[in-house]
């Protein structure tokens, strides 16, 4: 069997986009830091370690998610959602279930109350610090000391308000990224509690894909807030040696990012898309029992899928596909069909047996 992991047959297929792909990223992220920072007059050179691991971070997820999304399967879910959120109805379910996912993550909710805990800290915790980070190391916003005691904060060159510098406000803006790093900190603990107690009943669990990115987050987290701490109550007393190891271990954590397990925030679209064919197109009934198990566009899908990965099943001497019954239709006509016992598809009125080559075709002659 030739097996061609990508839609095309293109050898250079891969190498093409991601080049064409990486172009056009670096092109939006240095017009980005442009204009962000008032034709390159407020770069914070203090951040200058940041700022190169950030754009080698934004090359490498690049190139993956290029290659991940030349995969038939996942090339065919990124068209079909593209296409269904194009429309209000699509658009609305998007923000519902953003709101549902992201907001109050039912998903993990459901399972228990600590692991939704420990979810919601991790994660809200590493989406504030990404947008505090990337707005100031990519130098989208600064703060311009227009008076003594006053800081205007300026966002792509544009005024978004005045503090005071020792208002309640200013405060918990200069410490942001101390109040997000204390939440990924209680999460991440959570979690390697919760890995260690339960190391016995997550069997897929390994060191390097679910212990070092807790920890690497929690070595993030301190260094940061020992910056706060040796500069305000030590004098900045070893400030150099911390900010080179928050340097380390956030360069670190960047370029690993897009080969960890944080690789699934960017996938996070697939998970909007499965459910909105359930929720925006007709359903379809098994040939067999008649439930409702899928949406026609679904399973269409699936098959031109499997189809371009030469993994399809049809059902010889049919228009039929082994898709067109539910999973558990599927295993019980493959195990029936075996033993060499005939199979009545009482919704399809179709009879099948076994083909001789560990399939199923239609008995002539018979419906």
């Amino acid at each position: 069997m030739n097996f061609n992991p990508y839609e095309e047959a293109d050898p250079l297929l891969f190498t093409k986009k991601s080049a064409r792909n990486v172009f056009f990223v670096l092109v939006v992220v240095f017009f980005s830091i442009y204009f962000g920072s008032e034709r390159l007059g407020y770069v914070d050179i203090a951040l200058y370690g940041y700022l190169w691991a950030t754009i080698l971070c934004f090359v490498l997820l690049t190139i993956r998610i290029t290659s991940w999304t030349l995969r038939p399967p996942t090339r065919r879910l990124w068209k079909q959602g593209i296409k269904m959120m194009a429309s209000p109805k699509g658009l609305k379910f998007v923000f519902k279930t953003l709101y549902s996912n992201f907001g109050e993550q039912k998903f993990i909710r459901n399972r228990s109350f600590f692991r939704w805990a420990q979810h919601m800290l991790i994660s809200w915790g590493v989406l504030f610090s990404f947008a505090i980070t990337f707005a100031l190391v990519l130098n989208w916003m600064h703060f311009e000391l227009i008076h003594p005691k006053t800081y205007d904060v300026v966002f792509f060159g544009i005024s978004l308000f005045q503090m005071e510098a020792d208002s309640f406000l200013a405060f918990m803006l200069y410490h942001g990224l101390n109040w997000t790093g204390i939440a990924v900190i209680i999460g991440c603990s959570m979690a390697l509690y919760r890995r260690v107690t339960d190391e016995k009943k997550i069997v897929e669990q390994s060191k390097e894909y679910d212990f070092f990115p807790l920890v690497l987050l929690i070595a993030i987290s301190i260094t940061g807030s020992l910056l706060t701490v040796s500069a305000i109550w030590m004098e900045g007393f070893s400030y150099l040696g911390i900010a080179l190891a928050h340097q380390v271990t956030v360069i670190v954590f960047l370029l690993y990012f897009p080969f960890s397990k944080f690789w699934h925030l960017p996938l996070r679209f697939l998970a909007l898309v499965v459910p909105m064919y359930h929720a925006m197109e007709e359903q379809k009934q098994c040939a067999k029992c008649g439930r409702e198990y899928a949406t026609a566009t679904q399973i269409k899908d699936i098959q031109i899928g499997l189809a371009k990965r030469e993994l399809s099943v049809p059902i010889d001497q049919t228009s039929l596909h082994f898709s067109d019954m539910c999973s558990e239709c599927r295993r019980v006509s493959h195990r029936l069909g075996g033993y060499g016992a005939k199979i009545h598809l009482g919704q399809a009125n179709v009879i099948l047996e076994s083909n001789g080559r560990n399939g199923l075709q239609g008995v002539k002659g018979e419906s």
